[in-house]
């Protein structure tokens, strides 16, 4: 389920239906201007074709992986020509509504092609629009940021992914366009009966990688000098496969914690260092869970080493380009193909501390032999396996120079956030909040837990009884790694927030999966006020009937107008397991806002909660010193009900 329940909807412009064309002839230009001396764009308009609504019902994450398989073959199919339609070309405001009068026309030929000359002093421009008008007055535009302009559903998509986004329009930077609208035309899907499919569709498949590109894309860059140094990751990943209706799926857990060194130009360039880590990965799999079996494995690769570039921007985002890979091993049944993806790294203000919310995907195939040597050394793109999904939040902390156990002293608060997995079932979810005290010399005291547990059998509230209290040694090392009880974990150079997370069996029939955040609170109530932050949330929920994991998308904000009260702007995703014999489901969110309620203790632990219509979703935490950090536990409940979803949230304030 939803961080806030919002069901998927099409994008606004999906009201679009279909297009017809208006007029008649070959393609001509209406303007006067001399060829010789102005620019001519040219392109072509196609639309989807109603012959074509239902090919073959398509997986959405199989459609999304689907175009890496070959590029010569990435390509939106069902698509064909608006012939004889007319082409106006205009200028828009920042809404996408015309301003001043049409500037030149022309009309398409029978095989959709147009011509356009540019008249004299009409520059390339991202607020620069070619517009074909159909039936009923709808519409169907394109950006003109280049002189081969086509004007298709991708066009009117990232287009109105601008508009809603409220870009400026005029300011755009064409190459930038370009690029994105290319991106999304690499995706390999079929385009669907009309507009509102086509859409619809291209919301499922790119609607992420849009809304994040939108974000960033008109940022500039930011001194990257400023966050070079050595950092430490930290995640905890959940994950759900099926096996294309082979009747057998999987619930999964990763942990990895892995090494980077950051060195950053003044021009936002990056260069950024793997330089190994650590890993733990259960999946619990069958054809169902009273039959699902545990399986687990770590890994430790310290060896390895690789380079990579990334940009820092003005908005505190350090941006990461994954690239597609390929993964199996010769001999084995099956392997993998990742996509290429977007990675931005939100910077909390003041502090080299870094998070990421990921939402990738594979698509599992099998491998054949092609020299005839009796081993598998290829995946045959042919015969599709299954689909992956994987959801995860990962902490980028700048290590300290070094390290004592004096550095950390004081009171932290901790958000704690696990999973446990056993043949047979259950599945469970559980989530903590505590404050802590470190006395600098070697001790933490705790207080009281608040705590629930969300499994396939049901709710469990485990919250302590307030006069429960106690304390454990912790010890620091050098390099900033911290010990508590036994349990490593590690610090950041600033020692106000310490991450740890890991993986243990007790037996071969089960595993438990954690991490845990810990923020340095403050001596008073920090004000909020019109600060904006960045939301970052993941859900699970593990029920008897599904499994189900919620994610916000990038561009989704927290702004306190109050210190009593928050707007939430958010878009959720869901990926539903039905059951173990099932195929993944994609639940595409639409954005929304939402009122919440905040109460903010004098030490930073803070309560906010967002009552909808028979529903009430709840964040439990803490505030960090300055308030420009947020870490939190999560629970959804429907009306005079149990828990249904856990979760964690993090809030970063935003420049």
């Amino acid at each position: 389920m939803s961080m806030f329940k919002q069901l998927p909807m099409a994008l606004a412009v999906s009201s679009v239906i279909a297009l017809t064309g208006c007029g008649g002839g070959s393609s001509s230009s209406d303007s006067d201007s001399d060829t010789t001396s102005s620019q001519t764009i040219s392109g072509t308009a196609s639309a989807p074709a109603g012959t074509v609504a239902q090919l073959q019902s398509t997986n959405p994450l199989e459609i999304a992986m689907s175009f890496l398989i070959s590029p010569a073959q990435a390509e939106i199919t069902g698509l064909q020509p608006i012939k004889g339609a007319d082409v106006e070309l205009i200028r828009v405001d920042d809404d996408g509504n015309q301003i001043g009068d049409v500037l030149a026309t022309t009309t398409t030929s029978i095989s959709g092609d147009y011509e356009l000359t540019l008249p004299t002093g009409v520059s390339l421009a991202g607020n620069l629009i070619v517009r074909i008008t159909g039936q009923n007055d709808r519409i169907m535009r394109a950006q003109v940021v280049e002189q081969d302009v086509d004007i298709s559903p991708v066009s009117e998509y990232v287009l109105q992914s601008f508009i809603d986004n409220g870009t400026d329009l005029d300011t755009l930077d064409p190459e930038k366009v370009v690029k994105l609208s290319g991106k999304v035309e690499e995706f390999d899907l079929t385009a669907g009966a009309n507009l509102d499919e086509m859409f619809e569709k291209l919301n499922e498949v790119a609607g992420d990688y849009v809304a994040t590109q939108v974000a960033l894309i008109e940022t500039d860059a930011g001194d990257a000098t400023t966050i070079s140094g050595n950092y430490r990751s930290s995640a905890l990943s959940f994950n759900l496969h099926d096996s294309d209706n082979a009747g057998y799926g999987t619930y999964a857990l990763d942990y990895y914690s892995e090494f980077f060194s950051f060195d950053g130009a003044a021009d936002g360039s990056v260069e950024v260092t793997f330089s190994g880590g650590e890993s733990a990965y259960s999946g619990l799999g069958g054809p169902g869970l009273a039959n699902a079996t545990v399986y687990y494995e770590t890994d430790i690769y310290q060896d390895e080493e690789d380079t990579f570039s990334a940009a820092f921007n003005a908005a505190n985002v350090l941006v990461v380009e994954g690239e597609f890979e390929e993964e199996f091993e010769a001999g084995d049944d099956e392997g993998f193909r990742y996509p290429a993806a977007t990675y931005p790294l939100q910077k909390v203000k003041g502090e080299n501390l870094f998070f990421v919310q990921a939402q990738d995907g594979a698509v599992r195939y099998a491998l054949v032999d092609t020299d005839g040597d009796s081993e598998t050394d290829a995946l045959d793109p042919s015969e599709k396996r299954g689909d992956e999904a994987f959801r995860s939040i990962e902490a980028f902390v700048e290590l300290p120079a070094s390290a004592s156990i004096s550095d950390i002293s004081g009171a932290y608060g901790r958000v704690y956030l696990a999973s446990y997995v056993n043949d047979g079932g259950p599945i469970e979810v559980t989530t903590e909040a505590t404050t802590l005290n470190f006395d600098g010399q070697g001790t933490v005291a705790f207080t009281a837990t608040t705590s629930d547990r969300v499994s396939t059998t049901g709710y469990t509230n485990l919250d302590e009884p307030a006069s429960t209290s106690g304390s454990l040694p912790y010890s620091v090392d050098s390099d900033g790694t911290v010990t508590v009880d036994g349990s490593k974990g590690f610090v950041n150079s600033g020692f106000n927030f310490i991450a740890f997370g890991g993986a243990f069996q007790e037996n071969l029939n089960s595993a438990e999966f954690d991490t845990t955040y810990i923020v340095k609170l403050p001596d008073a109530a920090p004000a909020v006020t019109d600060k904006t932050y960045r939301l970052m949330f993941l859900g699970v929920t593990p029920s008897a009937s599904e499994l189900a994991i919620s994610t916000t998308r990038f561009a989704s904000t927290l702004t306190m107008t109050s210190e009593t009260e928050a707007t939430i702007n958010a878009t959720t995703d869901e990926v539903i397991l039905p059951g173990f014999g099932s195929n993944l489901t994609f639940n595409k969110g639409e954005a929304s806002m939402d009122q919440a309620s905040v109460n903010i203790a004098a030490n930073g632990y803070t309560t906010m909660t967002v009552a909808g219509v028979g529903e009430t979703t709840t964040l439990e935490g803490f505030f960090n010193e300055d308030g420009s950090l947020g870490v939190f536990r999560t629970t959804y409940a429907e009306e005079n009900g149990d828990p249904t979803e856990l979760g964690v949230a993090v809030l970063i304030e935003l420049p």
